[in-house]
C-alpha cells in the first residue's frame, strides 16, 4: 500500500511538471522578440558593411606590395633581330602623405558606424512597442473575459431569482423571458472574449517565434499600472531631444559628412608617395642574367582636373546643408510626437479613473436595484438595465486600464527608451 501511494505520488509530481505553465514578463517577452527578430539582424548585416567599408579605407595607411611580370620585345629594326625582354619581381607603394584626406575618410566610416548603432536602437525600439502593444492586447481581451464571466454569473443569479418571484406569483413570466435573454448575451460575450483573448496570445507568441499550438504551455505576467509615472511635459520633451536613437543617428551623420568634405578638400594638396622595385631581367626568360632595383618619392599634385574637384566639394557641401536641416526637421517631429503621446497619455489616465469611479457607483446602483427588485420596488427592466450598464463599466475599465498602460509606453518609446530593458 505504501509503495502505491509513492508511485501515485511520484506521478502527480511528473504530470505537474510536465504540464506546468511557463510564466513570461514583459520584459522576457521583449527579449525574446529581440532576440529572434530578422529585422535587427538585417541592420546587423548593414553595420558590417560599413564596418567593412571602414576596414577598406584603413588599409590605405599600409604599403602596398605588388608581384610583377613585365613582358617587351624590341624590334630594332636595321634588320637586327628583336629582343624579348622579361621583368619579374615585387615593387612597392607606399602613400605617406594624402592631403588627410584618407584619415578624414576613416573618421567618416567610423562616424556612419556609430550612426548606424543608433539605428539598430531604433529597430529595437519599434519592435518592443509592437510586442508591447500584443502584450497589452492579450490582457485587455483577458480582462474583458473575466468581466464577460462576471456578468453572467449576474445575469445567471438574476435569472434564479426572476424564477424564484414567477413561480411564488410575485413576478411575470416576462421577468424569466428577459432574465433567460440577458443570460444568452451574456454566454455570446464569454465565448466571444474567449476566443479573442487566445488569438491575441498567439500573436504574442508569434512575435517571439514561439510555436502557437502550444498557447496553454504559457502565460504572461501583468504590468502594474500603479508603477507608471511619467516626468512633466518639459521634461519629457528635454529628455527625448537627448535620447532618441534617430536625433543620435542624425548628429552622427553631420560629424561624418563633414569629414567627408574635410576629406575632398584634402584632394586639393598634394599626394606623397613612396616607391621602390626590384626587377630580374632576363631577354630569353629564364635563368636571370640582371636585375633592376630603384627606390624614390613621387609627389603629384593636382593642379588642373577639369573643376571636378571643385564639383565635388560643392555637392559634399550641399549634402551637409541638407543633413542639417534633416535633423531640424527630425527635432521638430520628435518635439510634435512627445507632445501628442504626452497629451494621450494624461487623456487615457483621466479616462481610466473616471471608469473605475463609474464602475463603483454603478455597482452600489445595482446593489440597490436588486435589492429593491426582490422587494418589489423595482422591475426586471430596472434591474436588466442597470445589469447592462454595469457590464458596460467593467468593459470600460478593462479597455480604459490598457490604453492608460499602452499610452504611457507610446510616452516612454518617444522619447527614445522602453523602462525596464535599458541597462
Amino acid at each position: 500500500m505504501r509503495q502505491i501511494i509513492i508511485t501515485l505520488s511520484l506521478f502527480v509530481l511528473l504530470c505537474q511538471h510536465l504540464y506546468a505553465k511557463q510564466f513570461l514578463s514583459l520584459s522576457d517577452v521583449i527579449s525574446l522578440g529581440i532576440k529572434n527578430n530578422p529585422q535587427i539582424k538585417i541592420s546587423s548585416k548593414i553595420k558590417e558593411e560599413y564596418f567593412f567599408q571602414k576596414n577598406m579605407i584603413k588599409a590605405k595607411f599600409f604599403p602596398y606590395l605588388y608581384l610583377n611580370y613585365n613582358y617587351q620585345r624590341q624590334d630594332l629594326g636595321r634588320n637586327k633581330p628583336s629582343v624579348d625582354f622579361h621583368y619579374f619581381g615585387p615593387s612597392l607603394t607606399w602613400n605617406i602623405f594624402s592631403g588627410f584626406s584618407d584619415w578624414h575618410a576613416y573618421k567618416e566610416a567610423l562616424l556612419l558606424i556609430a550612426a548606424q548603432d543608433e539605428n539598430i536602437k531604433s529597430v529595437i525600439l519599434n519592435i518592443s512597442m509592437n510586442i508591447i502593444q500584443a502584450y497589452l492586447e492579450y490582457f485587455k481581451q483577458k480582462a474583458l473575459y473575466e468581466a464577460a464571466l462576471t456578468d453572467l454569473k449576474d445575469a445567471k443569479t438574476i435569472l434564479k431569482l426572476a424564477k424564484k418571484k414567477y413561480e411564488v406569483g410575485l413576478a411575470p413570466y416576462a421577468d424569466v423571458l428577459d432574465a433567460e435573454a440577458r443570460v444568452k448575451k451574456a454566454e455570446f460575450n464569454v465565448t466571444n472574449y474567449k476566443y479573442t483573448s487566445e488569438i491575441a496570445k498567439a500573436n504574442v507568441l508569434t512575435l517571439i517565434n514561439y510555436d502557437i499550438t502550444q498557447t496553454d504551455s504559457f502565460e504572461f505576467l501583468p504590468v502594474k499600472e500603479t508603477d507608471l509615472k511619467a516626468k512633466n511635459l518639459a521634461d519629457c520633451i528635454k529628455l527625448g531631444l537627448m535620447k532618441r536613437p534617430e536625433l543620435k543617428a542624425k548628429e552622427k551623420e553631420i560629424l561624418a559628412q563633414e569629414e567627408k568634405v574635410k576629406e575632398v578638400k584634402g584632394k586639393f594638396l598634394p599626394s606623397i608617395n613612396l616607391v621602390s622595385s626590384y626587377y630580374k631581367e632576363d631577354s630569353k626568360f629564364f635563368p636571370d642574367r640582371d636585375y633592376e632595383f630603384t627606390a624614390g618619392i613621387e609627389i603629384q599634385w593636382p593642379i588642373f582636373l577639369g573643376l571636378s574637384r571643385w564639383e565635388e566639394l560643392k555637392k559634399e557641401r550641399a549634402t551637409l546643408e541638407q543633413k542639417h536641416f534633416e535633423k531640424t526637421q527630425t527635432e521638430l517631429e520628435v518635439k510634435q510626437e512627445i507632445f501628442t503621446n504626452y497629451k494621450r497619455w494624461q487623456t487615457a489616465k483621466e479616462n481610466y479613473e473616471s471608469a473605475i469611479a463609474w464602475l463603483k457607483s454603478i455597482e452600489e446602483d445595482y446593489r440597490i436595484i436588486k435589492k429593491k427588485y426582490e422587494t418589489g420596488l423595482a422591475s426586471i427592466v430596472d434591474l436588466t438595465t442597470t445589469l447592462a450598464r454595469l457590464s458596460e463599466a467593467r468593459s470600460q475599465v478593462a479597455v480604459s486600464k490598457y490604453n492608460f498602460i499602452l499610452s504611457y509606453y507610446n510616452l516612454q518609446k518617444s522619447m527614445g527608451f522602453i523602462p525596464g530593458l535599458e541597462k
